[in-house]
Formats: structure tokens, C-alpha cells, sequence
């Protein structure tokens, strides 16, 4: 996501009733469908389908940020939130774990990781090289129709920051990255890309509350003019951009002990967003 110069009209918002809002709300992708196992009972079909459907959830709510970095997972809520019983919660969060989406606490409980500086520009960097190579790709496959798709994404994203939607614009930034990355054809690089996301994507939540760098989709609409041009390196070019404008917003307003500990987060609810697309 491309920032936008600072100094536009603003509109107050409250990020932990969006993070709430965004976990029950519709963007969950359908869980994944198997064949069912003829001789499979009723009963491990149906624990299969829970666990399967809290998984996708939980992964989608990690890469478009629903989860603050710092945040506990409460197993009674979460529970709660997805109807279920707390054991295929318990069982997501530990493989979420052993995936470093999440980090296990001395207590036992899980939460997203607080993401340290170094940690930062680690994850970043590979972002760099794998998206980017991503993209190229992308620009052999893709032509014009993934461009008119791209653009049509794009314009509902910049519809979406003119209405303050967060979740929105949460949600259209993903879709854009990922329709774009799947166009690669690359069955290696789009697992890879998730693995990325899943670890990074609290901080994209994070990166809408800094007043001084806001968001707008310039780097996106880049990325639609290389494809239109047939111009890989240029893919690979506006998404670099795109990732490292990210990276330097949130490394300008992260302490060594990580974004969660900053006092513009403990005030969150008196924080603002802007509206405007573009300079």
C-alpha cells in the first residue's frame, strides 16, 4: 500500500471495536472442501469441518490485521466468536504457533507476536525478493484481463479510504496483493507469500494509525500500468516500492521492544484517519 502525504481531513475511529468487528464480520474465505472419506464417521467429519472453518478464519484475521500485535488469544472468546468449543481453537492455535504466526507465552496462552525492529526488516526484506518475484511472474500470465481486475479492486480500495472503511481497506489491500500473486502460477510462491503474511499482517492493521503516513493506493496503480505495459520489472519495481514504504512507516513508530508497547497504541481510540486518496 502506497502512503499519501500527511495533513488531510481526518475521522476518528476505535481499532479494538474494529478488531472485534472484523473477526465475526464476512471475511472469511469458505474453509477448505476435501472428498469426503466414505468410511469417515459423521462425528470426525464434522470436528474436521469446525477445525477447518476456525483455521481459515484465524489465518484470514492474521493476514489483514484483525489481531494487534501484543494481542492475547482468548480461548473463551474466541470460542465464543466462532461457535465452536474451545477445542479447535486450542488445536488452531497451537499450529499457529508452530507456524510463528503466533508466539506461546511462559503462562501457556498464545498471542501475536510484538514484531521488533530487526524482526521488521527480517520479514520485509523477504517480502521484498518473494512478492516481487511474484509479481514478475504474474506480468507472463496475467495481461490486460488481470489488470482490469487489479484496477476495479484498486477502485474500490480508494473507495473505501475516502469512507474511512477500515476493515475495507484491510481487506481490498489483500485482495489486490494476492489476485495478483496467484497469477504468478507458481504453486511455490503463493504458500511461501501466506507463510509471510501470516506473520506480518497484524502490523498492516498497525500502519493505519499513523497519522503522518497514511495510506493510499499509488504503488497499486503502478502495478496495474506495468501490467498493462507487459512490464514485469516494472511489477516487481511497484511492489518493492509498495513494501518498503510500508516497512519505513511502521520502523519510524517502532520502539526495540516492539509496536504494541507505543503510547500512540494505548491511545488508539482518540486516533484518526485520513480520508484522502492521493497528493
Amino acid at each position: 500500500m502506497g502512503r499519501d502525504k500527511p495533513g488531510r481531513e481526518q475521522a476518528d475511529f476505535d481499532p479494538q471495536d474494529m478488531s472485534r468487528d472484523m473477526v465475526g464480520r464476512d471475511m472469511d474465505p469458505a474453509p477448505e472442501r476435501k472428498s469426503p472419506d466414505p468410511e469417515e464417521s459423521p462425528q470426525k467429519r464434522e470436528r474436521r469441518h469446525v477445525y477447518g472453518t476456525v483455521m481459515s478464519r484465524m489465518r484470514r484475521g492474521l493476514m489483514i490485521g484483525a489481531f494487534l500485535p501484543g494481542e492475547v488469544m482468548s480461548l473463551r472468546k474466541l470460542a465464543a466468536e466462532f461457535g465452536t468449543s474451545a477445542m479447535p481453537v486450542r488445536e488452531v492455535l497451537s499450529r499457529l504457533v508452530a507456524a510463528n504466526a503466533l508466539e506461546e507465552m511462559p503462562s501457556g496462552s498464545a498471542r501475536v507476536p510484538r514484531l521488533r525492529p530487526a524482526r521488521l526488516r527480517d520479514l520485509f526484506a523477504v517480502r521484498e525478493v518473494v512478492e516481487g518475484t511474484a509479481g514478475e511472474w504474474a506480468a507472463k500470465h496475467g495481461g490486460l484481463t488481470l489488470a482490469d481486475d487489479l484496477l476495479r479492486i484498486n477502485n474500490e480500495l480508494h473507495a473505501a479510504i475516502d469512507k474511512r472503511d477500515i476493515l475495507g481497506c484491510l481487506s481490498l489491500n489483500q485482495q489486490f496483493h494476492f489476485m495478483l500473486y496467484e497469477a504468478s502460477g507458481s504453486d511455490v510462491l503463493v504458500p511461501l507469500i501466506e507463510s509471510l503474511w501470516l506473520q506480518f499482517g497484524p502490523t498492516m492493521y498497525m500502519s493505519l494509525l499513523i497519522p503522518s503516513m497514511p495510506w493510499d493506493a499509488s504503488h497499486h496503480e503502478h502495478v496495474v500500468d506495468a501490467l498493462r505495459a507487459g512490464d514485469g520489472a516494472g511489477v516487481r519495481q511497484a511492489i518493492v516500492g509498495d513494501i518498503r514504504s510500508t516497512c519505513a512507516a511502521l520502523l519510524s513508530v517502532t520502539g526495540e521492544s516492539g509496536i504494541a508497547d507505543l503510547p500512540f497504541i494505548a491511545r488508539a481510540g482518540a486516533l484518526t484517519y485520513p480520508s484522502a486518496r492521493g497528493a
